[in-house]
């Protein structure tokens, strides 16, 4: 069975990214005719205030190995990005492919042997089905096309993806979430990991939404920040305060 801990991610240009902040510069100082030699101070300066024209030339470019369903999340940040994801019609799944286990399942032994009969039962169907295309002379790529649809979501995939500065600090605002999917964060965690590794200073703005709002904007939040009709309220109260002093 396919794990939490078998999610993987894996930044595919970590030395361009290393110089992107100067690129962005490079291409934002045309605005004000700024010398290059200063390409680095504008670079960092438009990211800080979020002027991220100069940026939108660049990709932070991905391999995500995850569950089907997870990878099918993540390609729902469409605007400012690229995306290639594996083809169950192109690639044999054959009948190895592992599905996915949630922790929680994975912890209770109970849970953990039915999900394990149930990959046996699928990895079964599928190959018994191959086998009957087989003797029908459905082979190859004919074959995984029609049998496509007998893979479970759970099932592991692969995923290339790119993403601009301001795609990437919104996926993050939304996927580092402590309610968001627990595979899909994990996914969110382990590329902040690697891009912090090429270049540190996107600290600050590869965090979740809250952090960056100072309030939680989701209907039902985890509580580490108040909501944002609990600091409207505080505001309101405030300035009708400040108003009775005057």
């Amino acid at each position: 069975m396919y794990t939490i801990n078998d999610i993987k991610v894996e930044l595919l240009n970590p030395e361009e990214v290393k110089n992107f902040i100067k690129n962005h510069g490079i291409f934002a100082c045309e605005c004000y005719q700024t010398p290059e030699k200063f390409a680095e101070r504008v670079g960092l300066s438009c990211l800080k205030e979020g002027h991220t024209s100069g940026s939108r030339a660049d990709m932070f470019k991905f391999r995500i190995h995850a569950p089907r369903y997870t990878c099918d999340q993540i390609m729902r940040h469409s605007v400012g990005t690229a995306i290639n994801c594996q083809s169950q019609r192109y690639v044999d799944m054959d009948d190895n492919f592992s599905i996915y286990i949630p922790p929680r399942v994975e912890d209770d032994i109970i849970l953990k042997q039915v999900y394990q009969e149930y990959e046996d039962e699928c990895r079964d169907r599928y190959k018994n089905i191959r086998d009957l295309m087989n003797c029908c002379e459905i082979t190859g790529e004919q074959a995984n096309d029609l049998m496509r649809t007998m893979l479970p979501i759970g099932v592991a995939c692969n995923l290339t993806m790119g993403f601009t500065i301001e795609a990437l600090i919104h996926f993050m605002n939304k996927r580092l979430c402590l309610r968001a999917d627990e595979p899909i964060r994990k996914v969110a965690m382990e590329m902040r990991e690697v891009v912090l590794e090429a270049e540190p200073r996107y600290a600050e703005f590869l965090v979740p939404q809250c952090k960056t709002l100072m309030y939680c904007p989701e209907k039902h939040g985890c509580g580490m920040y108040p909501n944002k009709k609990d600091i409207m309220e505080l505001i309101r109260l405030g300035y009708q305060a400040k108003k009775e002093e005057e």
